[in-house]
């Protein structure tokens, strides 16, 4: 008869198994966030100074980077959820610091919500840190050019995934197979 591990000696071993497989994926996932805010940086939308909308948006990227790299095979990592919910999260976000100038904040914030859950739900694009997307948008009044920024960060993200995954790198249950 099989031995059943405590919690804590289960907790361990499954520590132990990570942290010698998981290690290049997190290196690979800070170089591809790290080379969104150089390029990002580089055409002039200084993340950091931005009275924090660029603060919000990148700890999104950070989040769905976490996601795509980290969790290959959670369902928020799939490609499509990911694309659509991030153009959604944005377009809604716009809209909403647009309706913003007519209706109260508060209410909009709230309608947005609604309304950006509601359209994750049913075009089936669940990807939970694209709300942090719209809600950039209207608590920061971000202006259309940041649907640019948001759709080339989706770019970045999506082709280094891509990449990854031709050369054959991911992570399956706590364990890295490299073709």
């Amino acid at each position: 008869m099989k031995k059943e591990l405590s919690h804590k000696e289960y907790r361990r071993k499954r520590h132990k198994r990570n942290v010698e497989n998981i290690l290049l994926p997190i290196f690979i996932s800070a170089i591809v966030l790290v080379f969104l805010v150089f390029l990002l940086d580089y055409i002039s939308f200084d993340i950091r100074t931005t009275l924090g909308s660029s603060a919000l948006i990148f700890s999104s990227f950070a989040s769905s980077a976490f996601i795509l790299f980290l969790m290959p095979y959670s369902k928020a990592a799939k490609r499509t959820r990911f694309i659509k919910s991030y153009i959604l999260a944005a377009l809604v976000g716009y809209g909403g610091f647009v309706l913003g100038g007519y209706l109260n904040f508060y209410l909009v914030i709230g309608l947005s919500f609604f309304v950006v859950s509601l359209l994750l739900f049913e075009t089936d694009s669940e990807h939970p840190p694209a709300l942090g997307i719209t809600m950039a948008f209207l608590l920061f009044r971000v202006p259309f050019s940041g649907i640019l920024i948001v759709l080339l960060g989706v770019v970045i993200l999506v082709v280094a995934k891509t990449l990854l995954q031709t050369i054959g790198i991911a992570v399956k249950s706590g364990t890295i197979h490299i073709r």
